[in-house]
């Protein structure tokens, strides 16, 4: 049922978004099942992986996916903000303006931007936090005693086996986690 619901945005972008512009019918069609594609990100997460939170894709390929799905995404949300206001137009002007071809443009340009900067955020090697508590009344035993914490990682063929060594600090990199 979710890749139902999640795939209502696609559709929106298919019929409010792509079929407006002025392409050749093929092109509208490649580009909306390339998007339809990556819509259906965890059903094909689940059916070739068994799990939806670990991909079991090549790098380069987990990357697309996460970069046109959060396109199709943003597309989505801009494509209402459109509708919306051309809505709201009609409304006050008494007929719906028509939205030219730069707009939408824009708009596709836009996403895939902030798509993009999402994506290159998602991958980066998450950055060490050091913090120092002191604790009143520790025993001297415990002066330099260090706690290693590692929250909510949903590690996949996106991070590499060597960001866990260059993300520690220095002391620390010679030993096994």
């Amino acid at each position: 049922m979710f890749h139902l619901i999640i795939g209502i945005p696609w559709l929106v972008v298919a019929l409010r978004f792509i079929q407006p512009l002025p392409w050749l019918w093929p092109v509208k069609l490649l580009v909306a099942g390339v998007l339809l594609v990556a819509s259906q990100y965890y059903l094909v997460n689940r059916l070739s992986s068994g799990s939806v939170f670990a991909p079991e894709f090549p790098r380069p390929l987990i990357l697309l996916f996460n970069l046109l799905l959060g396109t199709v995404i943003l597309l989505f949300v801009f494509q209402v903000i459109l509708d919306a206001g051309t809505l709201l137009l009609a409304i006050f002007k008494g007929g719906f303006p028509v939205i030219a071809p730069e707009i939408r443009y824009g708009i596709g340009i836009l996403a895939l931007g902030l798509s993009a900067y999402g994506v290159s955020q998602a991958a980066r090697v998450p950055p060490v936090k050091t913090i120092e508590v002191e604790i009143a009344g520790l025993a001297p035993s415990f002066d330099g005693y260090r706690i290693i914490q590692l929250t909510d990682l949903h590690l996949s063929r996106l991070f590499t086996a060597d960001w866990r060594v260059r993300s520690l600090p220095a002391p620390m990199r010679s030993r096994r986690i």
